[in-house]
């Protein structure tokens, strides 16, 4: 009699039962392992296995066979990062650039409705109070169409990666059909979590922290597991919270923090490559003040065409690892890599979102 079994999502055999019973012995085979043999209705885990004469369907190569659905290290995470990243950037890149054109479109379309005061006041020494209502109305629902566009950005994206991790098709018009449904959800949990963020930071530094790190997965939740702002906060500090592996450099909080520091360093060294030419520039015209408040000049809509489209290349980078950091937590902690071959044998759907 000969075995099967599967490892990572990676179908192995034919085996002999002898070599079989020296794989349990050894522990490579274990109760949860997925196993068939001829007399089995289907894959069970080993754990299960009975002495069922039932006939079982012919063994066919599994979809998910070609999936590396390991558990990752910090160092694998990256690596796949740039891996996806190169492999999938156009996609990703439309996806961001269509989000920054507009946040830089509604940006200049408000700049350009007040520059003129702006400039005026400035020039004469007037206050604030002289720019009327709709200058200071026009504040907050600018923050407000960009927090959407971010979180838009963020959930499209979102989709996209997990569709090129888990081979399937990426496409932008897909993944913006994807998320069209739960963006309501995702902005909740933006603001909840932002919310409870902001408090804590201004509270004391440590929880602010805490909040940061418990609920960096909201989105991934929200999208993938297709759950509402609540419900999505505590399963993202549930899985924040469980324990993967052994050792400070490997657990959950370690990797979210390196992501989080990479995310940062990258913003900070695109921001720096963007602005200071164009500071420069302004500091060595005439009226660097003046120059500044200049939204309509060649160099102010130079710098912001440039910013949006340097922008939309980087920020793939950061939710990629955060989506490849969402599903290590699940491969080594939930058995997704499992879920998956029993989903291309029919089974259930790996991201069925009812937990």
């Amino acid at each position: 009699m000969t075995w099967y079994y599967a490892v990572n999502g990676q179908q192995i055999g034919p085996v002999a039962e002898a070599e079989f019973h020296d794989l349990v012995t050894a522990g490579t085979i274990k109760a949860d392992t997925m196993v068939w043999r001829d007399g089995l209705p289907a894959w069970l885990p080993y754990g299960t296995v009975s002495g069922s004469a039932t006939p079982a369907p012919p063994i066919v190569t599994s979809p998910s066979a070609a999936l590396d659905l390991r558990p990752m290290g910090i160092g694998d995470i990256l690596d796949r990062t740039f891996r996806l990243y190169r492999s999938h950037f156009m996609p990703f890149f439309l996806i961001m650039l269509a989000v920054q054109a507009i946040a830089f479109l509604t940006s200049l379309a408000w700049r350009v409705a007040f520059a003129s005061r702006i400039g005026t006041a400035y020039r004469g020494g007037s206050t604030a109070a002289e720019f009327g209502p709709s200058f200071f109305i026009g504040i907050p629902l600018l923050m407000i169409i960009v927090i959407v566009l971010n979180q838009i950005g963020i959930a499209t994206l979102t989709a996209a990666v997990s569709s090129a991790f888990l081979q399937q098709e990426v496409s932008v018009r897909q993944a913006y059909l994807a998320v069209r449904d739960k963006l309501g959800r995702l902005i909740g949990a933006a603001l909840l979590t932002s919310l409870l963020i902001g408090l804590g930071l201004v509270l004391c530094l440590v929880p602010g922290v805490y909040f940061m790190l418990s609920y960096m997965l909201v989105s991934e939740v929200v999208v993938l597991e297709n759950l509402g702002p609540i419900t999505a906060m505590r399963r993202s500090k549930e899985l924040m919270r469980v324990k993967t592996d052994k050792g400070f450099i490997r657990n959950n909080i370690t990797k979210a923090s390196v992501i989080l520091l990479i995310t940062l360093i990258l913003g900070m060294v695109v921001g720096a490559v963007v602005t200071i030419p164009f500071a420069i520039a302004r500091t060595a015209s005439r009226h660097p003040e003046l120059a500044a408040l200049d939204v309509m000049s060649p160099m102010a809509i130079l710098q912001g065409v440039l910013t949006a489209m340097v922008q939309a290349a980087v920020a793939p980078i950061g939710r990629i690892a955060m989506v490849l950091f969402y599903y290590d937590i699940r491969i080594r902690k939930e058995g997704f890599d499992l879920e998956v071959l029993a989903a291309a044998l029919g089974s259930k759907t790996p991201t069925s979102g009812t937990r």
